[in-house]
């Protein structure tokens, strides 16, 4: 299928093969089309995702580098999963409002490093059980609903534990990982806004500690893990979501595509893909 994303005027359209689960379909209507002879814009990019990289397989270190540790976020077994097919749309990077992802109020910290990948893991003075939010207007794309780590597998398509992937309305994929809980009401499909309440905190996975790990990227057509988990780095636009700024990560999401044109197809051809769901 194509798919294509609206950014600053440019289009990327990028060939993705079929989806290879059993998905639900997007309802009609829930992502619009846009006019695209109407330029629009995003804020100004986070570093490139090589930046401030830790080691490989290092743990990210709570506190360090952090964006104002402690202030208050600003912005207003078998295995059970779900997930949407990633059908074609057409989607602008300003349609959506951006918020923190996790409930409006509570102290929040997160480091600028990240072990292996991009990625930004969130810590809350509230621990566990904290309400993790939407952070844009979407649709849910993806749960899972049971945690089927395990320490001695180790397996990576399962590490985030209690997960919900949201296809925001500009087109970008927002993944929270080692919930707790998943709220009965947030299924694939489903029409979110942001600041709509998604679940609860928790160590689900390969977790040590209660957080929420944040990853941004783009969506691919068929299960997958590794682009998933995260692409590019979150820090940059949580700290300006934090502080009522609304900078858009649809830019760089689209710049990596561009990049990696193949890195989809890759990703959904891993031996761990078709659990990953």
């Amino acid at each position: 299928m194509t798919r294509r994303w609206l950014a600053g005027g440019l289009i990327l359209s990028a060939v993705l093969g079929g989806c290879a689960s059993s998905a639900a379909t997007a309802p009609a209507g829930t992502l619009p089309p846009i006019a695209t002879s109407t330029p629009t814009t995003a804020s100004a990019t986070g570093p490139t995702s090589g930046a401030n990289h830790a080691p490989a397989g290092a743990n990210n270190a709570a506190g360090a580098n952090n964006a104002a540790a402690g202030a208050p976020n600003a912005a207003a077994a078998t295995t059970t999963t779900s997930t949407l097919a990633a059908t074609t749309t057409t989607a602008r990077p300003t349609t959506t409002p951006y918020v923190i992802p996790v409930q409006a109020g509570v102290k929040i910290s997160y480091a600028h490093v990240h072990g292996g990948y991009p990625a930004t893991d969130i810590f809350a003075s509230t621990g566990c059980g904290t309400p993790l939010v939407s952070p844009v207007n979407g649709q849910v794309l993806q749960t899972r609903r049971v945690d089927g780590w395990t320490k001695k597998g180790n397996n990576p398509a399962l590490r985030g534990g209690l997960s919900v992937a949201i296809l925001g309305d500009d087109g970008v994929r927002y993944y929270l990982a080692h919930l707790q809980e998943i709220d009965e009401p947030i299924q694939p499909g489903i029409a979110v806004t942001a600041g709509e309440r998604l679940g609860e905190m928790g160590k689900t996975g390969d977790a040590g500690a209660c957080h929420v790990h944040f990853g941004i990227s783009m969506p691919c057509p068929g299960l997958e893990w590794s682009i998933r988990r995260g692409l590019i780095w979150p820090w940059p636009y949580l700290d300006s979501w934090r502080s009522g700024g609304q900078a858009s990560p649809v830019l760089e999401v689209v710049g990596w595509a561009f990049a990696h044109p193949g890195a989809c197809a890759a990703a959904m051809a891993d031996p761990d893909a078709a659990i990953s769901g």
